[in-house]
């Protein structure tokens, strides 16, 4: 045999454990990469705990356990597949407005710190936090499935909203941070904030004290200092404050696109119909 085609082997004391060759004809060598662990704590130098790496993930778990992206995408694909006459009505554009909306309630259902909290402070917060925390929820879908250029949405969204307010809405929208797990964690926040609703003065309603105020503001305590501990940890300090700063204002503006909202009986009550049973899910869901 010609000795040209006998491989040369080294021994394999000479090897280095941490390194792995693979030997060459022309006596090269070659570094193969060391396989990276799994563990989401590898050389974890953030400040988050290890229950605040829990927590995290099981936020994240829960939102996209949800399906909501797969879900809305077949109610488009829905809408856009019947007759141009009946893709603006506004009882098929229903489904798509649910789907938008009503994900956020199986959420927040699915936090253990939601149950611990007495009926009557789940129901205040429904009241208080419900409307904004599903619309940032659909705000956030919209941008993911980038519903607006979907025509048929596009144009049921003009017919529903008006196209002055769509433009707003897509402008905010376009505010969003990048990286969508911070929204994720940003919408628990929100639904566990003290109010994040629209004020509108009523007489008639008693200003009413939460019972369990204190376990409330822990609640909110740990979700916020969970958000921004895990902000310095991608991004460090300087980049975390105004990514936390614009996490806060887009909600602010959202709150004020809202406002602008012209009243419409027919839209207004199949929104209302919306929130209500989520609403009513989440309270007597135990």
């Amino acid at each position: 045999m010609d000795p040209k085609l006998i491989r040369n082997i080294p021994d394999s004391s000479t090897i280095s454990k941490d390194e792995q060759y693979v030997q060459t004809i022309d006596n090269k060598r070659i570094l193969l990469p060391r396989p990276l662990s799994l563990s989401l704590l590898r050389n974890d130098r953030s400040a988050l705990t290890t229950n605040e790496w829990t927590l995290l993930s099981n936020f994240l778990h829960a939102f996209d356990q949800q399906n909501a992206f797969t879900r809305i995408q077949y109610s488009l694909a829905e809408l856009s597949s019947l007759p141009p006459k009946l893709r603006l009505k506004l009882s098929e554009v229903t489904n798509v407005l649910r789907e938008l909306f009503s994900n956020v309630g199986p959420i927040i259902e699915r936090s253990p710190d939601f149950h611990s909290l007495p009926v009557d402070t789940r129901q205040l917060l429904i009241n208080h936090n419900l409307f904004v925390t599903g619309a940032v929820n659909a705000f956030f879908l919209c941008r993911e499935v980038d519903i607006f250029h979907n025509m048929t949405a596009f144009n049921a969204s003009n017919q529903l909203y008006g196209s002055e307010l769509i433009a707003e809405c897509r402008r905010n929208i376009a505010q969003y941070d990048s990286n969508g797990s911070l929204i994720k964690i940003f919408i628990f926040i929100l639904a566990f904030s003290s109010s994040c609703s629209i004020v509108k003065y009523d007489n008639q309603v008693n200003i009413t004290i939460m019972s369990s105020s204190i376990n409330l503001v822990r609640i909110q305590n740990v979700y916020a200092t969970m958000l921004w501990k895990y902000l310095v940890y991608l991004y460090g300090f300087k980049e975390a404050v105004p990514r936390f700063t614009r996490l806060v204002k887009n909600v602010l503006d959202l709150i004020r696109i809202l406002t602008w909202i012209t009243p419409n009986e027919t839209r207004d009550l199949v929104v209302d119909s919306i929130v209500t049973e989520t609403g009513r899910a989440l309270v007597i869901a135990d």
